[in-house]
């Protein structure tokens, strides 16, 4: 699996995205749901601080918006008809700092055919807001261990 980054993420349309100022924390994780649905590397990369990490199910490690930009680039490249649902199961919100964690689920079709893959697994995402808007300072996402429950883990 190319460098995936899930972030948790805002809500208008990606082309509204990098112009409009992310005004809550739950604004940001559904624009980076529409960022990935989307399949624009770009406007995904204008959701997180200029100094950001973003941590990779595949181990992978960005920092910046460019590098974290370039990962993403590379796996709509690899794979076409990406979908992205997260699953919010906590959250805290402090003054200009917040942070999300749940359940994520993407699908994909490799480009050039094949069957559909499907991939499982946890996020967690620290966030503040700036005079941009929220922006995702560090993310992290990992795989659902194969026999672990996708849903309603650590319940």
């Amino acid at each position: 699996m190319n460098k995936i980054f899930l972030p948790a993420l805002a809500a208008i349309t990606v082309a509204a995205a990098p112009a409009f100022a992310q005004d809550t924390p739950q604004a940001l994780q559904d624009a980076f749901v529409t960022g990935v649905n989307a399949e624009d590397a770009n406007a995904i990369s204008t959701l997180y601080t200029e100094d950001a990490y973003s941590y990779g199910p595949d181990g992978s490690v960005s920092y910046g918006r460019a590098a974290i930009a370039e990962g993403w680039a590379a796996l709509f490249e690899a794979f076409d008809g990406l979908s992205i649902t997260l699953e919010q199961q906590g959250e805290m919100h402090k003054g200009k700092v917040a942070g999300a964690w749940g359940l994520w689920t993407m699908s994909a079709t490799p480009v050039g055919g094949g069957d559909m893959v499907v991939w499982r697994g946890r996020y967690t995402d620290i966030s503040k807001k700036t005079s941009d808007g929220w922006r995702y300072m560090a993310d992290h996402a990992s795989p659902v261990a194969a026999d672990q429950p996708s849903e309603g883990a650590g319940e």
